[in-house]
């Protein structure tokens, strides 16, 4: 049987974005600083799938797959070089795209025809997209303003990610373990705005499509 990969893009984005999260700290864990490479291949490969599956035209899967190629350039570079320039470089890059696929994404989920499993899925990705973006946010900030997190290693903190994308998911789903704190005022910011947007944004979009879907699969079977 042959899969409709445009089809069924928010089922496979959502794979790659579980395995994506879950191959960054276990890499971290089994490798030690060789996992930058093995994170970074991985981050890499889950966006150009994300932008081959999610974007229409041919136009935007280019400059989305050159953005991937730029920042996954950039940041093996500075395996070699520890130039924090190409860090930001590849932040930068990793952050625009990480906004384009997020609208892409958005725009396929609100302008459904049909309100089903498959748009479901997508807001589901949507708000993995989202604890993702402000992660990288966390560690921009974190670079351009030192101290703004306590509990984070100063010697990995421009190299690695897992923490931040630890600290945005706690922060998203307002658990609150308190082991790692923004000490920033920006830092601060960010975090209680991602908050808002976890809350409001689950109990709203998803649980919205979700009441939609039920109330239309019970119409179904009238």
């Amino acid at each position: 049987m042959k899969i409709n990969f445009k089809k069924n893009n928010f089922y496979f984005l959502l794979g790659g974005l579980l395995f994506l999260l879950i191959t960054i700290p276990i890499a971290k864990d089994l490798y030690g600083t060789t996992q930058r490479f093995i994170g970074q291949l991985a981050f890499s490969t889950t966006l150009v799938f994300s932008v081959l599956g999610l974007a229409k035209s041919i136009k935007w899967q280019i400059i989305g797959l050159l953005l991937v190629l730029f920042g996954f350039i950039c940041s093996y570079l500075f395996i070699f070089t520890t130039n924090p320039t190409l860090v930001y470089i590849a932040l930068v890059c990793d952050l625009l795209f990480l906004m384009l696929i997020i609208c892409f994404a958005i725009k396929q989920v609100i302008c459904s025809e049909a309100i089903n499993l498959h748009n479901i899925f997508g807001a589901i990705c949507i708000y993995i997209l989202l604890g993702i973006i402000w992660s990288v946010l966390y560690l921009l900030t974190y670079m351009l303003i030192p101290g703004s997190f306590s509990g984070i290693q100063e010697a990995e903190q421009q190299i690695q990610l897992h923490d931040f994308l630890y600290f945005s998911f706690v922060t998203l789903t307002t658990l609150g373990y308190g082991d790692l704190l923004p000490l920033s005022a920006t830092a601060k910011t960010l975090a209680f705005i991602e908050a808002i947007f976890g809350q409001f944004y689950m109990a709203t979009l998803v649980a919205g499509l979700v009441a939609m879907h039920i109330s239309s699969h019970a119409k179904d079977k009238e």
